[in-house]
């Protein structure tokens, strides 16, 4: 496995991805390699390079992370697609509906693995709610009401529905009967204005 992407989400999945047995963290690829270095530690054996081409290049990479800004999402998955790998995406999975379909076909048409990482769907809470829905026990859902407590980081290259809507919609597709199945594209979704929101409009 190598992480491409050592700012604020990066750190999180380098922790993760070494200390999980299933997998083998072999390289970081960030723009600033003495962060990244400064993330992965000084006696780690993972090696750390400013250069993509070089960790597509690795026979003993299989599959690689990204946590970089969304508008680069594409062409860095695209890239590893290209080279034969395997790719996790962090939320959003690319800055545009056209941009998601051509990784998504890319990837379908290579037959590797493209998936964004939903984190939330993987925390007990959130299967707890999946398990007592699926058994029945809160009876025949009628309305879902979402609230957003933390904000987290700005990002400055897309919106609040690209940045957070996807948190809440991977949620409700996880713990829906048959899934979330929207009826309409694309949906119109009233953001009431706040002070110090991020969010206005529709």
């Amino acid at each position: 496995m190598a992480v491409v992407g050592a700012g604020y989400w990066g750190p999180n999945l380098i922790r993760n991805f070494r200390t999980s047995e299933e997998w083998d963290l072999v390289a970081v690829c960030d723009l600033d390699p003495d962060r990244a270095r400064k993330v992965v530690g000084e006696r780690s054996g993972v090696d750390v390079t400013d250069d993509l081409s070089a960790v597509l290049a690795r026979h003993d990479v299989d599959a690689i992370a990204i946590a970089t800004p969304a508008r680069t999402h594409q062409a860095i998955a695209c890239q590893a697609l290209a080279a034969g790998k395997h790719v996790l995406v962090e939320k959003p999975l690319a800055d545009s509906v056209a941009a998601g379909r051509t990784m998504v076909e890319l990837a379908r048409s290579n037959g590797l693995t493209l998936m964004t990482d939903h984190t939330f769907c993987y925390t007990p809470v959130v299967q707890k709610i999946a398990e007592l829905v699926a058994s029945g026990s809160l009876g025949d859902l009628l309305y879902v009401d979402s609230v957003r407590i933390n904000l987290g980081l700005v990002q400055p290259d897309v919106d609040v529905f690209w940045d957070l809507a996807p948190h809440d919609l991977s949620i409700l597709d996880y713990i829906l009967p048959g899934g979330l199945r929207p009826k309409a594209w694309p949906l119109r979704v009233p953001i009431p204005s706040a002070p110090g929101s991020r969010a206005s409009g529709t």
